[in-house]
């Protein structure tokens, strides 16, 4: 007798690039299916919706937003029913344990589906959604149509202020998505700026 082991899917990419949007197409199909779904994210994502997981585009779904990796497992832990599958935002924002619990979560049976940025202004990896990514069953890396030139190849998040550091919660006032040879055409035009 085998006990089912869950799946685990990771949406990474800049912003911009629609992990959010294939975030909630995962969702409804499991809906559609009839299955139990569960949507957490992160209490510091406020940017449309308190209570919901909103795409750019304003597609949303209801969703529930925890304060941190302890609060998602005490939440879980006190589900009657299992969820067939969970589906977390943002996970950038939350701290590396979330790798060990989403293991823990997909012992139990049960699908995780996470989404987040895998690099931050600076490019470099963040680190939950980096070792998400080693444990993952299944990476889809996305990419965004590059502001400046238009092509779509754009893998970088660009922040037009360097301010507020890597956590910092924003939309296009803030940042835009740009392929590498533009993020570094932008990064010469800024420290020519500080000289």
């Amino acid at each position: 007798m085998s006990n089912k082991i869950g799946k685990l899917t990771v949406i990474v990419g800049p912003m911009y690039s629609g992990k959010t949007t294939e975030l909630l197409n995962y969702a409804e199909i499991y809906e559609l299916g009839r299955k139990k779904i569960l949507i957490l994210k992160p209490q510091i994502d406020t940017r449309y919706s308190k209570d919901d997981v909103v795409t750019h585009k304003f597609f949303k779904m209801p969703a529930r937003a925890i304060k941190d990796v302890q609060e998602m497992e005490e939440y879980y832990k006190s589900l009657n029913e299992k969820p067939d599958a969970i589906f977390i935002d943002e996970v950038h924002f939350f701290d590396s344990s979330l790798t060990k619990l989403v293991k823990e979560i997909t012992k139990d049976g049960v699908d995780v589906y996470c989404a987040g940025l895998d690099m931050n202004y600076l490019w470099d990896p963040f680190e939950t959604t980096a070792m998400l990514m080693a444990v993952a069953d299944e990476v889809i890396k996305k990419r965004a149509v590059c502001e400046v030139c238009g092509e779509y190849k754009g893998t970088l998040s660009y922040k037009k202020k360097s301010n507020g550091g890597i956590f910092d919660v924003g939309g296009k006032e803030k940042y835009i998505a740009v392929c590498k040879e533009c993020y570094e055409e932008l990064k010469s035009k800024e420290e020519g700026k500080l000289i």
